[in-house]
């Protein structure tokens, strides 16, 4: 199930930014070790704070891959990341966003332009 970013919450867009960290500080590879895979024991946070059980931080990239933010050039177990265009204009308004005090859980990209 792909998650539609109008319901993201703090976990998706927590993995954004670190994939967008990533891709401007190094070359887009993933650091397997700190990323959430238990997602029975640590479910993503959506929006509001509705917790979905079974779905981890590989399970958020996947997400925010299929919102077209990045493009795994990599493999499924060494996933390597870009930013596409669109993942520029995000991650320029989340970098906005956390600026002026906001906060990941918080951040809506259709109330930020």
């Amino acid at each position: 199930m792909t998650v539609p970013m109008d319901k993201w919450g703090k976990d998706h867009w927590s993995i954004f930014a670190y994939i967008e960290t990533l891709c401007v500080d190094g070359d887009g590879t993933v650091d397997p070790r700190r990323m959430r895979r238990d997602g029975k024991m640590y479910p993503t946070r959506l929006k509001g704070m509705v917790e979905l059980r079974n779905h981890n931080d590989w399970d958020c990239a996947d997400d925010i891959e299929a919102a077209n933010l990045v493009e795994n050039t990599g493999t499924g177990i060494n996933r390597l990341y870009k930013l596409t265009e669109k993942g520029f204009k995000i991650a320029a308004l989340l970098r906005k966003h956390k600026a002026n005090g906001g906060y990941f859980s918080n951040f809506e990209p259709g109330l930020e332009a």
